[in-house]
């Protein structure tokens, strides 16, 4: 497999603590440079190791050195600096949500298909041999036909110091994107379309403020869908697959990498229960599946159509909680 010479786009604590070592863990890459326009990239660079350091993204870009950037910036930066590196000729790994909305997404594919490159979204838990577990069971038929999806993504943000980013509506803050898009993706995944029906509610914390809670449903055919998430509760990291004749239970879905790796799948059919037990390295092998997507676009199966399928239900998700 070809071996990539990484830059990132941003200092900012997920490449840190996440995507820097799973480059390095991936054993087909390496960080050579980070930007940051805030000024940290220096320390942050000498802080991980990392060759070089920019001051400006433009700089990294121009930098013939690299062959891919991993983009950690604010939401409502995606779409722009996706589409930088692309005419600079970098493949791009963008922080979920890739983009804020079907036209942003747009644009952003006709400059990737204009200079070539290769651009995925960083949904790791793609890429975790538990959700191939699952598919397995449902392809099997172990609990009978699908007949309804349940997922929750929630955590605690504080509100106290220094707004969050992902509590500013400038920067496309809110949890629908910034936690309910994993259950969208879940959901468009497994069921392999756009859903018929959608109805959602949110809570903000203010006027004008952004979505802190949100909950919707779903229909994909015969198949109902209920997603919630929050910025408001301790950390619920759930799905369960309702089939006619059993349920899947997966106690920790999106967020493997904070139980050592192992996912855990749980099949309940006829008073019985089967405990699976897959472990995985869900950001090294996100790594490791974009190189071979850079190497051999067709590795990338059916990636960027499920992405953009998830960009249209968030839309369709927030107008329907009234968000837009």
């Amino acid at each position: 497999m070809e071996s990539l010479r990484w830059g990132v786009l941003g200092a900012a604590r997920i490449a840190r603590e996440q995507v820097i070592p799973a480059i390095r863990r991936s054993g087909c890459g390496d960080v050579v440079a980070v930007s940051s326009a805030s000024g940290r990239g220096r320390s942050y660079a000498h802080e991980l190791g990392i060759l070089r350091s920019y001051d400006s993204h433009e700089d990294l870009l121009a930098d013939p050195g690299v062959d891919a950037v991993y983009i950690a910036l604010p939401n409502s930066l995606h779409a722009a600096w996706i589409m930088r590196s692309a005419q600079a000729g970098k493949h791009v790994l963008c922080e979920k949500p890739v983009v804020l909305g079907s036209a942003e997404l747009d644009q952003v594919d006709a400059a990737v298909r204009a200079a070539g490159v290769h651009l995925a979204e960083a949904f790791m838990y793609r890429h975790h041999p538990q959700l191939a577990t699952v598919r397995t069971l449902l392809g099997a038929g172990e609990v009978g036909d699908l007949v309804a999806m349940e997922a929750r993504l929630h955590f605690s943000l504080p509100r106290t110091g220094t707004p969050d980013i992902r509590l500013r509506s400038d920067m496309g803050g809110g949890c629908l994107l910034d936690l309910g898009c994993y259950p969208v993706d879940l959901f468009g995944g497994l069921a392999g379309r756009d859903p018929d029906d959608v109805a959602a509610v949110a809570h903000r914390d203010g006027d004008g403020g952004v979505d802190t809670r949100t909950a919707a449903t779903l229909r994909y055919g015969d198949v109902l869908a209920t997603l919630d998430c929050s910025f408001d509760a301790p950390m619920v990291d759930t799905a369960t697959l309702i089939g006619t004749e059993g349920t899947i239970r997966l106690p920790h879905v999106f967020r493997t990498d904070l139980v050592g790796g192992v996912g855990t799948v749980h099949v309940d059919r006829e008073g019985r229960t089967r405990e699976i037990e897959v472990p995985g390295d869900a950001y090294a092998e996100q790594v490791r599946a974009f190189t071979a997507a850079v190497t051999d676009r067709r590795a990338a199966g059916g990636e960027f159509e499920l992405t953009r399928r998830t960009v249209g239900t968030l839309e369709r998700i927030a107008q329907a909680a009234g968000l837009t």
